[in-house]
């Protein structure tokens, strides 16, 4: 009688023992991934599993440990590449330390993030990386330690400095903006993408209005164009800037979704950046480079924020009482052909 499993039995930890020669709890510790078990033995277990067949159950690993490998990516707006690109190093980095990522998208609605984070909880995730939505309630902060879920915060902090964040100097990054501007010789600077209830946006603002001042140069709220952070609002706020009796000669935008819009709305006008108007974006997007024309850009660095992220939450997860982390990323300026306007003559 020939030792071979039929095609309707299950494979059992035991059967991969008795194949591979070793105990059943070498060969638990290599189904969990433990770095403790030599790579030559950790190799030939594997190679009995695969040989018989065997699946293994992670959601039952998962109700006897009470953990799991999943770690939960919670976005605001996917829509945006950027959180695209995020999102893309965070789950490289995770996938180095044999984590695998659940994404939920909550285009900024609060009830969809109460529910995505409330099915993570149940599906007993290790942690979570979380870009909340606007005007998430301090209350969340409590609830998630409540559960006992580790969580960093990426782009909009939550809990002061009480929490573990990762983020860009919006403030700095604005600033370097406006200021290449100002010593292109432009004192007539407009800003797209006001949102007074998206503190980002007002970090920016603030960035823009205060270097301006700084310069001698009185703000013009008139050229603080509140509009959604989308194409569309990018659009038709450069075409409330081009409706204006007086223009502006350089524009800043809130990030290059904005500027991407409002590169078309010139296009469509017959104008050209660069040539008519000076524009800069912000974040850096991969996709900035190949805007027409190449659009400059203050690059934020998406996917290294994504990986810094990643490494701030697996840091958590193994020290559970460190003090809270920050990472607060300087941007750099890239310079390309949207920002060469050449002044009017006055």
């Amino acid at each position: 009688m020939t030792d071979h499993h039929l095609p309707e039995e299950k494979a059992t930890i035991n059967d991969i023992a008795r194949v591979s020669g070793v105990s059943k709890s070498t060969v638990s510790l290599v189904l969990n991934n433990s770095p403790l078990i030599r790579p030559a033995t950790a190799e030939k277990v594997r190679a009995a599993a695969e040989q018989l067949g065997y699946v293994y159950n992670r959601s039952a690993a998962n109700l006897r440990q009470g953990v799991s490998n999943v770690i939960g990516m919670v976005v605001n707006d996917l829509s945006n590449s950027f959180f695209v690109e995020l999102l893309i190093g965070a789950e490289r980095k995770m996938l180095e330390s044999n984590y695998i990522t659940l994404l939920a998208h909550t285009a900024e609605d609060q009830n969809v993030q109460r529910q995505v984070l409330a099915s993570m909880r149940e599906h007993k995730a290790a942690g979570l990386i979380i870009c909340p939505t606007f005007e998430t309630p301090i209350e969340l902060v409590t609830s998630l330690r409540q559960w006992g879920l580790p969580f960093v915060t990426v782009m909009r902090a939550l809990g002061g400095d009480e929490t573990d964040f990762v983020g860009c100097d919006n403030y700095l990054g604005i600033q370097i903006a406006t200021q290449h501007l100002i010593d292109l010789g432009h004192t007539d600077i407009a800003f797209i993408g006001r949102n007074s209830t998206y503190s980002v946006s007002m970090e920016r603002l603030k960035g823009y209005s205060d270097c301006l001042e700084k310069n001698g140069i009185t703000p013009n709220t008139d050229w603080m164009i509140e509009t959604p952070i989308s194409l569309a609002g990018g659009k038709d706020g450069m075409s409330r800037l081009l409706d204006q009796q007086r223009r502006p000669t350089g524009v800043i935008c809130y990030n290059d979704l904005i500027a991407t819009g409002a590169l078309s709305e010139l296009n469509n006008r017959g104008l050209r950046a660069g040539r008519d108007i000076a524009i800069i974006g912000s974040d850096g997007v991969a996709a900035s480079a190949y805007c027409s024309p190449p659009l400059t850009t203050l690059a934020l660095e998406p996917e290294h924020l994504g990986e810094v992220a990643s490494e701030m939450l697996l840091a958590r997860l193994k020290n559970p009482d460190a003090p809270p982390m920050r990472f607060l990323l300087k941007p750099k300026l890239i310079v390309r052909d949207t920002c060469g306007a050449k002044l009017p003559k006055r």
